[in-house]
């Protein structure tokens, strides 16, 4: 059965843009019958028009109007294509033939938003305006009038950062759950002694999952920075470069301060001998710093309230990682960000911190692989030579604004989302019952022990991360105590952990 390109697929292949692959396609059939889905084993979604379902032409004008309709927003494709002036000519035939059109305007705000596209084109008296985004279809910002088309742009930030968030089913259930007002029951439920002793657990947690993630092992003094750090979070500062700076030498080594976001292009690597590949290849250093303002327009909606601070977290955490404005510690700032703003949103309040980095650490291939699903595709159009001590690269093929600008994120918002929800049900759940366990143990204990404080923390620890037993390695610590009361201790620490032992079975 013969199929033709529709939409951005005919775009792109009319005036060759090299672009990523598309995650949704559609496809005119030449035959007649019902619309068909098509989705793929790696979640592409392929849909295919039967020719009576289709009544427009093959001209670029007919494309777009399709692909503005029908498919989910692409803005790397519009601002590739619109870098061809015969795409533009015809989108200047279009407003002038049809001046009211909804979609020749969009055409015309996209050409001049993405690519500076000018057009001699006046709105007709009494138009109505129109919207950029649907709201039922897409997490929206504050709306900027173009007067020239009449167009709200309600985009989530501007042209050189322009994350696209669509309001999946699941998003929506997400966002639903009110993950911020079960944080707020869960702390207000706690005593404030139990939660200081939790908040301790869960900083130390953060911190070192954060370098785990980095396959890291920081010394003390690295930990304790970290922490000052998190415990810096939501202090109402501006999103700059000194700032970015500031908090980027908390957390690497003197010797590797920097005080300038990156001049020359880096790239990440993974190692192994002669590898001589580039598993990413960032945006070039002079598109770094209007993307990191674009980065920052976004975090503002924080402030103004536009969008649902998770959604914004996630939008402008993942963005930073993708931008990597530093030669190290990207990846620590970048989840730090999801701190900072959620804290500033008022999501966690000051002193509490959620270890996101422990839920992102336990589910590390999707986290992984929602960095890659960024990373690959725009790297995979880059013609590049590292040599051969991979000390420095040379890339020999554009690379555009356009490729690295806009990402749909709405697998991301959902990642963090999930993420917060098996910290506050799971990660804080777990924490508070262990506590609860191991105060009713100590409690029990001592009653007919003399064991000194210390000594008995330790004991109990190790019966509980051995599940009940204590280890005959770990038994030749506590030399003093006879084998009836280890056993005595081992029984009280098992009724007392039984709930704790059980949830911590479910949660892995």
């Amino acid at each position: 059965m013969a199929h033709v390109p529709l939409g951005y697929s005919a775009l792109i292949a009319k005036f060759r843009l090299r672009v990523p692959p598309l995650h949704s396609t559609s496809e005119l059939s030449d035959k007649t019958g019902v619309l068909s889905t098509h989705t793929g084993a790696d979640g592409s979604v392929r849909t295919v028009y039967p020719r009576n379902r289709y009544r427009g032409g093959d001209t670029t004008v007919d494309h777009l109007t399709f692909a503005l309709r029908k498919e989910p927003l692409n803005l790397t494709v519009l601002a590739a294509l619109f870098e061809h002036q015969a795409a533009v000519d015809e989108v200047g035939q279009w407003l002038a033939s049809s001046p009211g059109s909804r979609y020749a305007r969009l055409g015309g705000f996209y050409a001049k938003w993405l690519a500076g596209a000018q057009f001699d084109y006046k709105l007709p008296p009494g138009t109505a305006r129109v919207s950029t985004l649907d709201e039922a279809d897409y997490v929206t910002g504050t709306s900027q009038l173009d007067a020239q088309f009449g167009i709200l742009n309600n985009h989530l930030g501007p042209a050189a950062f322009c994350p696209l968030v669509r309001r999946t089913e699941r998003l929506e259930a997400l966002i639903g759950a009110d993950l911020p007002g079960k944080i707020a029951a869960a702390i207000n439920r706690l005593e404030p002694e139990v939660l200081a002793r939790a908040v301790d657990y869960l900083y130390l947690a953060e911190t070192r999952s954060t370098y785990s993630i980095e396959k890291e092992l920081p010394d003390n003094q690295r930990v304790a920075r970290f922490r000052r750090l998190l415990e810096f979070a939501g202090a109402p500062v501006r999103l700059d470069e000194a700032q970015f700076c500031e908090w980027q030498n908390e957390i690497i080594s003197s010797i590797r301060a920097e005080y300038a976001y990156r001049d020359r292009q880096n790239w990440l690597s993974r190692g192994g001998r002669l590898r001589n590949i580039a598993d990413y290849i960032p945006p070039p250093p002079q598109q770094v710093e209007p993307m990191m303002e674009g980065l920052a327009q976004v975090a503002d909606l924080i402030r103004t309230k536009a969008a649902h601070p998770l959604i914004i977290a996630a939008c402008v955490s993942f963005g930073f990682v993708y931008v990597h404005p530093f030669y190290d510690g990207n990846g620590r700032l970048h989840r730090f960000l999801i701190h900072h703003l959620l804290r500033q949103a008022g999501v966690t309040p000051e002193g509490v911190v959620l270890p996101v980095s422990a839920s992102m650490l336990k589910n590390l291939q999707v986290y992984a692989g929602l960095l890659k699903d960024y990373s690959a595709p725009r790297t995979g159009l880059l013609n590049y030579v590292l040599d051969s001590d991979s000390d420095t690269i040379l890339i020999k093929s554009p690379q555009p604004c356009w490729l690295y600008a806009s990402f749909d994120a709405t697998a991301l918002c959902e990642f963090v989302f999930a993420c917060i929800q098996q910290c506050v049900e799971e990660d804080l759940a777990l924490e508070i019952r262990y506590l609860k366990a191991f105060d009713a143990s100590v409690a029990r204990i001592e009653g007919w022990l003399d064991l000194r404080q210390p000594r008995l923390t330790n004991l109990i620890d190790l019966v509980v991360q051995n599940h009940g037993e204590l280890s005959n390695r770990k038994r030749a610590k506590f030399t003093e105590l006879s084998d009836q009361e280890i056993a005595r201790i081992e029984e009280v620490v098992r009724d007392e952990f039984a709930d704790y032992f059980e949830a911590t079975v479910k949660a892995d």
